[in-house]
């Protein structure tokens, strides 16, 4: 999906992947030909299954400044997203100028629940389980936040979280 934070991604630090074909063959895949883009690669919309990936870490850097840098971010998340309850994450990508997460609080729904499926308080990209959330509870809030941000801002957010399965909203 070339997941990112801090001004990385998975682009910038992967050499190559191997991938498990529809036939069964194994085949390996350099970053470049995995036609990376914002929060997406080709594999999206392939069939292929990722079996192992090589990354390429930079060297030189101190071990102290990694442990201190590594901190400084986790704690900036624990400050800023909700650690409290399982979630997925950040659930849409990034519209631009506005965040997704700024977009979802604006339209008034930070809080709002279907099910145990909750917009999150602390950071409205994320839905929260608050205890027995089913996947069609996260599924029905995603088309929800969905259809008042496209309403409000005429912008439909798109999932970074990948949807398996058929869900239908009701």
């Amino acid at each position: 999906m070339n997941a990112g934070a801090h001004g990385s991604d998975t682009q910038t630090i992967l050499v190559s992947t191997d991938v498990l074909n529809p036939d069964g063959s194994l085949e390996t895949l350099t970053s470049d030909q995995l036609q990376f883009k914002y929060r997406t690669s080709m594999l999206q919309s392939d069939p292929r299954i990722v079996t192992q990936a090589t990354f390429q870490l930079e060297p030189g850097h101190d071990p102290n400044v990694v442990r201190a840098e590594t901190a400084a971010d986790l704690e900036q998340r624990r400050t800023t997203q909700p650690y409290h309850l399982p979630s997925c994450g950040s659930v849409f990508r990034n519209p631009q100028p506005k965040s997704a997460g700024w977009l979802i609080e604006q339209s008034g729904l930070k809080g709002f629940k279907v099910g145990q499926a909750q917009v999150a308080e602390r950071h409205a990209n994320f839905i929260l389980n608050c205890g027995g959330a089913t996947a069609s509870d996260i599924f029905k809030l995603i088309r929800h936040i969905q259809d008042i941000v496209d309403d409000r801002w005429s912008l439909q957010l798109r999932p970074e979280v990948q949807i398996l399965g058929d869900f239908q909203a009701a």
